[in-house]
Order: structure tokens, then sequence, then C-alpha cells
């Protein structure tokens, strides 16, 4: 079995496939698929952690046909440094409990290139990206409307300026 994981900005997600042999040659196909939308503190970790993440969650929710697999379940990931993710000694809290969640599987993480993970393209669905040119649109229009009108209440204007900033400008927290 193989689980084949992505994750990107706003979404995770997996393809379980199985080898099935068809004409006499052997051939990867998919068994089942999965993505989730990140919530918005999922949205901040770093894209390693997101990457982690998506093995975490795949494999949980697939964990009925993962638990006891024959053989060492093999995910493909695009990220290269998660090869060595099992044998560092300095994980954070979180990447902690994903370890230990992932202690139940006998898995083995093999590097492939974005470019060649047919997951990519699951966790890239336009409906779970997050619409920002609207929001930050309308949000830019209304302080400009402000101004025009002249007002000398500039407390709602504040808050749109705020809001407007917080919305483009929202830096990544350093993982630690």
């Amino acid at each position: 079995m193989r689980v084949e994981t992505d994750a990107s900005a706003f979404a995770i997600d997996g393809i379980l496939t199985q080898q099935f042999e068809i004409d006499g040659h052997l051939h990867w196909l998919p068994v089942a698929y999965y993505s989730k939308k990140l919530l918005d503190t999922e949205t901040r970790y770093g894209m390693g952690e997101q990457e982690l993440f998506a093995i975490v969650e795949a494999m949980h929710h697939w964990r009925h046909y993962c638990r006891g697999a024959r053989h060492p379940i093999v995910v493909l990931t695009d990220h290269a440094n998660l090869v060595w993710f099992m044998t560092p000694s300095n994980l954070t809290r979180r990447q902690l409990k994903w370890a230990e969640k992932l202690a139940e599987y006998d898995f083995n993480v093999t590097y492939r290139e974005g470019n060649k993970n047919p997951a990519d393209g699951l966790s890239r669905r336009p409906d779970y990206e997050l619409p920002k040119a609207s929001t930050t649109s309308t949000a830019a229009e209304t302080v400009q409307q402000s101004f025009r009108l002249g007002s000398n209440d500039y407390k709602p204007v504040q808050e749109k300026l705020y809001t407007l900033a917080v919305m483009t400008l929202r830096p990544r927290r350093p993982v630690q």
C-alpha cells in the first residue's frame, strides 16, 4: 500500500493506492481519496509541519486500512525533510504528539518531487482557498468611501485599515 500526501497553504490531502495486476503488469491504482480544508490555526503551521500534518491526518483517516498491514506502508511526500522525521530528538510538542500517533503504523517515508505527486491537485482545490482578493477589495473600498465623504469619525476607518492589514500581511509564527 502507498499513501501519497500533499499540503498547500489552505488544505491537505492524500491518496491511498494499492498495487493491482492488470494484463500481467502491476499498476498502482487509487483505493481512496482524502482532502481537508485547514483551520485558521493550521494555516499558520510551517510548510514542513503542514506536510507532516497531511501524513498524520491521512494515516488516521485510513487507519482501518493501515493498521496491521502485511507490508510496511510507503508514504510519498514532496517534502524531503520528512524522510528523517522520526529520527531527530528535538521535536516540538506538536511533532511529538504526531510521532506518537504515527507510531502505531508500520511505514516508510519516501521523497517524490512535487510535480510527480498526483496528490498535489487535491490540496489546491479552489473551493478551499480563502477569498482574500474580494475581502481585501471590499475593505479598501469602504476606507476610500469614508475618506471621499469627508467623515471626521476615524474609528471605523481605523478598524477597516486594521482588518485590511491583518488580511494582507498575516505573518507566519516561527515554529518552536
